[in-house]
């Protein structure tokens, strides 16, 4: 297992950052979105990777463009697993979730439409 010199309040600190970018995402808060990385943070996945909070801000205000993000009531919610953060130093580690999407449709319909697997380079 990786070495990790965490305290306590750093492994809260990172559990609170992971449960912050999801709350944001699922209200369309696009700055808030964007505050939960460093001014040069990277957000990749299999359709696409945006640098830096400027696009990342843009891409997220063009979730809530959609209708998705950010509805009300809401039509989206992300469920996250218990983290394993790891290789910690207190100033970054890694970290890793699970993550189901949850999708409200409109004829009242819940479905988990995707489950993906989480993997985060963290700064402080």
């Amino acid at each position: 297992m990786a070495r990790n010199s965490m305290s306590a309040q750093d492994r809260l600190e990172v559990m609170e950052l992971m449960a912050r970018y999801q709350q944001c995402e699922d209200a369309g808060d696009a700055e808030g979105y964007a505050g939960c990385f460093t001014p040069d943070g990277v957000a990749e996945w299999a359709n696409g990777k945006r640098t830096g909070r400027e696009e990342l801000r843009e891409w997220m205000e063009e979730f809530v463009r959609g209708g998705v993000m950010g509805a009300n009531p809401a039509r989206m919610r992300h469920f996250l697993s218990m983290p394993h953060i790891y290789e910690g130093d207190g100033q970054r580690c890694k970290a890793g979730t699970y993550l189901a999407i949850f999708v409200y449709a409109e004829a009242g319909q819940v479905t988990a439409n995707s489950l993906w697997t989480y993997l985060y380079d963290i700064v402080k």
